[in-house]
């Protein structure tokens, strides 16, 4: 029997417990104790007690010593109460500190498994809390993040962001408000609507600022609910609107991509692309021989072709695209792609980079110099930084040797790519960019007018000014392209915002990053997430204090 120190027990608020005896098994620690008070409040009117009833010994879990499981027997007192008018006759003394009612485990226990629960979840969190010796299950820990509360969050928000999050792509979203000052989320919502997020809005009158994305129901419920507030349109989005407007254009004019090639960089490795019409049934001419790899190739062409034709049918027969999809197996999105397309959309070429790919300019002008040694350049490189093997160098400078040096064609990037380009500041682009781009805007007009209105756009946001926003505006109403007569006319839609998002320091930057970590809550919680418990988790977990145990007067 050992008598280790009462400071080592679960303390009360005025009145400890005192430690009578330890007894030490080979997988357990029992600890008998009990309150040196000699009398008890009763729960239902309040009143002090000293007549004792009887006793009783309950048996807690508390901590681990040293990974070893502790448990204490605590002898535990029932007082009469004498006072006529309560309904309690007999009652048990209660200890708040110690544990809650009806708790088998100590409440510094709970409190550690709570906190273990809104970092780790359930599954998770139960196989760290039995690494350090606790005994529990992952419905305790659930159980226990499902009985705390989980109120607002603490003060005034002025400056919201909000954004959806996604429960399941494409079919069900949800909308996280994060207080922009504080650098925390303050509620999840179960949908994006208009009601809902109205109704969370007149909830907190003192909203000042909101910064949004481009959606139009967070506008109308913001318009609805707090009118008097300062709406910025965040950058992100805007820009992110801009680039998807060129890329619609750039597959528009999927023709001109076609032919165009820079004159600077050509990309090593990588033959003179074969025409279209080769791989086409029906095209007159000469055909080349084609290998087991072409082959492949344009069975798999016409495969795509007569699911983009099946998919035209049933549009024009009335299907919808869900129902087009399930018809041919294929997805919603695939339809969409295909109904948006007035010509088949032929693949895009892969291409592959490689590390060599760097150090391409000092290789070609070697080769000029009449430099063909495999090993000699694969030396000379890497002094400059290259970490691959000869072989890499020797695999790269085959395809050049076939064709008497480097391939002057390339195939272009993706529409996706050139678009980003096109929006990219002059100073920022390297060779390689800065080449397609003006090969871009020397092929045609309307990239060139496009990519002229999209730096200027762009600049707005670069200097923080939009005085010359409605000029510019005004402009584009008279532009060619169809693409960003479209942009324009959402962002007079949006105007005030967007000058607001141009002028404003604040945006949707730390949203995004609550996304991310709600995303990966949810996605902790194996299937179990429902939106109470992961509400408390994102929002519980992120507002916890850094003390997990308070600490031992001494």
């Amino acid at each position: 029997m050992l008598t280790p120190p009462n400071r080592l027990l679960p303390l009360l608020p005025g009145r400890d417990l005192t430690c009578q005896e330890v007894r030490i098994g080979r997988t357990s620690i029992s600890i008998v104790a009990s309150s040196n008070s000699r009398s008890a409040r009763c729960p239902a009117c309040r009143t002090d007690s000293i007549q004792i009833h009887s006793r009783y010994v309950r048996t807690l879990r508390d901590l681990p010593w040293q990974g070893t499981t502790v448990r204490v027997e605590l002898s535990t007192r029932r007082f009469y109460c004498r006072i006529k008018t309560c309904p309690r006759k007999v009652f048990t003394e209660r200890l708040p500190a110690v544990a809650t009612v009806y708790s088998r485990q100590t409440a510094r226990l709970a409190n550690i498994l709570r906190l273990v629960g809104y970092a780790l979840g359930g599954e998770s969190g139960c196989r760290l809390a039995e690494r350090f010796g606790i005994e529990c299950s992952p419905d305790l820990i659930l159980r226990k993040l499902k009985a705390d509360s989980c109120a607002d969050c603490e003060g005034a928000v002025k400056v919201l962001g909000i954004d959806d999050w996604a429960w399941r792509k494409g079919d069900r979203y949800g909308t996280i408000l994060v207080d922009l000052e504080r650098r925390r989320p303050v509620d999840l919502l179960p949908d994006r609507s208009v009601e809902t997020v109205e109704k969370w809005l007149r909830k907190h009158p003192e909203v000042e600022i909101v910064s949004r994305d481009r959606a139009g129901a967070y506008a109308e419920a913001v318009d609805l609910a707090a009118p008097t507030a300062l709406q910025i349109a965040d950058r992100w989005h805007v820009l992110c609107n801009l680039t998807q407007a060129l890329r619609r254009m750039l597959d528009r004019l999927s023709n001109v991509l076609r032919e165009v090639r820079p004159a600077e960089i050509p990309l090593a490795g990588v033959a003179a692309p074969v025409s279209a019409n080769e791989f086409k049934p029906g095209v007159q001419g000469d055909k080349p021989k084609l290998d087991r790899q072409q082959q492949l190739s344009q069975e798999r062409r016409e495969r795509r072709m007569a699911r983009y034709q099946s998919v035209w049918e049933a549009h024009k027969r009335g299907s919808s695209d869900r129902a087009i999809a399930r018809e041919l197996h294929i997805g919603t999105k695939t339809v969409q792609r295909y109904l948006s397309k007035d010509e088949f959309p032929e693949q895009a070429p892969r291409q592959r980079r490689t590390a060599v790919a760097k150090f391409r300019p000092y290789l070609e002008r070697r080769w000029a110099e009449g430099c063909r040694n495999a090993a000699q350049l694969w030396r000379e490189i890497r002094s400059q930084g290259f970490q691959g093997k000869r072989s890499a160098i020797r695999d790269f400078l085959q395809s050049w040797r076939g064709i008497g040096g480097p391939p002057k064609m390339r195939r272009p990037p993706a529409a996706r790519v050139l678009a980003l380009w096109l929006v990219k500041p002059n100073e920022e682009k390297n060779l390689e960019q800065s080449s397609w781009t003006r090969a871009l805007v020397g092929a045609s007009d309307e990239i060139a007018q496009a990519e002229l209105l999209s730096q200027e756009f762009r600049r707005f946001f670069q200097h923080r000014d939009a005085s010359g926003l409605e000029d510019w505006l005004s402009r584009v109403k008279n532009c060619a392209v169809a693409e960003m007569r479209g942009f324009a006319a959402g962002i007079v839609r949006d105007c005030a915002a967007v000058s607001a998002g141009i002028e404003q320091p604040w945006s949707n930057g730390q949203v995004e990053g609550q996304v991310h970590r709600l995303k990966l809550v949810k996605r902790q919680m194996y299937g179990r997430a429902g939106f109470e418990l992961l509400r408390r988790r994102v929002l519980r977990y992120s507002n916890q204090p850094s003390a997990i145990v308070p600490k031992v007067p001494p």
